[in-house]
This record gives structure tokens, sequence and C-alpha cells, in this order.
């Protein structure tokens, strides 16, 4: 059976509204028993951070939308940022020396998937995140064949 956890928010369009859309991403991974890795963590957080803070450096309007899906069967987080600028975000390559512009290379690099879409009210800008492999959890195992084959074994152990 196919899980998918979505939930959406609102941000108002801010510097300050990057950390606290981490958090808020952060808060609904863990509400939704979703596990996380190192690797994983740091993508996350690093894409949250890097699609709000484009969305706030480059878009318009005075509020962002943020949408976040968990879909465990396909093992991927997936993270979407809307604003009212009908711009699509331009990957750009820096100078060493530059102090910013590296947002979407990041995000190029730390997600599997990446994009961005004009909508009726100007864009989405998402990413997809992959879930480290959860563990094998199936049934447990009916212990009563062991009992059975412990009883052939050992009649007189199994005796009360």
């Amino acid at each position: 059976m196919k899980h998918v956890n979505s939930q959406s928010f609102l941000l108002v369009r801010a510097p300050t509204s990057v950390a606290i859309g981490r958090r808020r991403v952060s808060d609904l991974v863990n509400t939704w028993c979703v596990t996380l890795d190192d690797d994983s963590n740091m993508a996350m957080t690093t894409v949250v951070s890097e699609l709000v803070t484009n969305a706030v450096s480059h878009g318009t309007g005075t509020m962002l939308e943020v949408i976040v899906r968990a879909d465990a069967g396909r093992g991927r987080l997936t993270v979407e940022v809307h604003d009212e600028s009908p711009a699509l975000p331009r990957t750009y390559f820096p100078s060493p020396d530059a102090e910013n512009g590296r947002g979407m290379v990041l995000v190029a690099h730390l997600a599997i998937a990446h994009g961005a879409e004009r909508t009726l009210r100007g864009k989405r800008v998402w990413a997809e995140i992959e879930l480290p492999p959860r563990p094998a959890s199936g049934p447990s195992p009916d212990p009563r064949p062991a009992l059975r084959a412990a009883r052939l074994r050992f009649p007189e152990a199994t005796r009360s």
C-alpha cells in the first residue's frame, strides 16, 4: 500500500521565513515519522533554505506557499515553493568571489529531480529528495511451525 503525506503552509515573503520554513518542514517530516539519515536531512534543510531564499529574494507578492509531500512508497520527499512572480529561476555559475548565486546549483546537486513551472498565479519551484531506504518490515514470523518442529525433535521438553 502506498502511503503519502502532504501538507501546505504559508510564509510571509521575508528573510526571517527561511529559518521558519526549514523548521516547519522538519516538524512535518518528524510528525509523519519519516526517517532521515544525515545526508537526506542535510539535503532537505539545504533545499528548503534555497527554495525559500530564492522566492524571498526574487519572487513577488506578500506570501509564499510551501507544499511538502512525503511518498514512502517511492522513497521521495517533495518540497514546492510558490510565489507570485512568473519569472523562472536561472542557474548561474558565479565566480569564486561571488557572495551568492549558488542556490539552484546546490538544489540540482542535492535533489534527484527538480524544476520550475509557471502557474496561474506566478510560479512553483520544486525539488525531490531521496529518502533513505526503509528497513524491511513485514509481518512477524508465525512461531507455531518452530514450536511444532521443537515438539517433534524434543517431545519430552515440550510436555507440561
